[in-house]
């Protein structure tokens, strides 16, 4: 998965929430565009999950993204 993918859908508009699955094996869930920031050069994910905390990640870590089906 690129980062131009990943930012293409943090900034779709109306924005539908997406989980990112890492190789490691874990998932993570962006229910909000701006709870993802991108680094400049895109070589650094920064994702804030609803449950708190920051979740720092290597783009390359990202094996695929799912959109959250509408209920």
């Amino acid at each position: 998965m690129s980062v131009k993918d990943i930012k293409e859908m943090r900034d779709m508009a109306p924005f539908k929430p997406f989980s990112l699955h890492l190789t490691s094996g874990r998932t993570l869930n962006l229910t909000t565009a701006d709870h993802l920031l991108i680094a400049p050069r895109g070589d650094l994910l920064v994702l804030f999950p609803p449950d708190g905390g920051v979740c720092v990640i290597d783009p390359e870590q990202v094996a695929s993204v799912d959109v959250k089906r509408e209920a």
